[in-house]
């Protein structure tokens, strides 16, 4: 029970200031051209946007970008990205479920593909905590 709080705890911490980046011009632009299907071009301004922000969480920065490859039918890149958020900023069990930011399509095809491998993909983000 523990283990779940915090984890609660930690993505409601994490989607917290995911908002607060939502005033970036970068990430508005992004999302803009996400919404309006130009993925190529989304993933420039987000990967212009990594490169520039120094903010910790960038969590769902690398969803978007997951999101993106897959709407372009890149699903290994896709999957890759989901790993990043995995491996660099906690991306749980738990956000495959409830986090608003991935596709529903993205979320079961990306988690049937790294569940096997989820505990171990964690635990490289609990041990880059140390």
């Amino acid at each position: 029970m523990k283990k779940f709080l915090l984890i609660l705890v930690f993505s409601v911490a994490f989607q917290f200031n995911y908002a607060n980046n939502s005033n970036d011009p970068l990430l508005n632009k992004a999302k803009e051209l996400s919404l309006n299907k130009n993925y190529s071009e989304a993933i420039l301004v987000y990967n212009q946007y990594l490169s520039k922000t120094d903010s910790k969480n960038l969590k769902n920065v690398y969803v978007e970008i997951a999101n993106c490859y897959y709407k372009m039918d890149n699903r290994t890149v896709a999957v890759d990205y989901i790993k990043k958020a995995i491996t660099h900023y906690g991306f749980s069990e738990e956000d495959f479920i409830y986090n608003d930011t991935l596709d529903t399509e993205l979320s079961k095809y990306a988690l049937s593909v790294v569940y096997d491998d989820l505990d171990n993909l964690h635990n490289k983000y609990t041990a880059s905590l140390n």
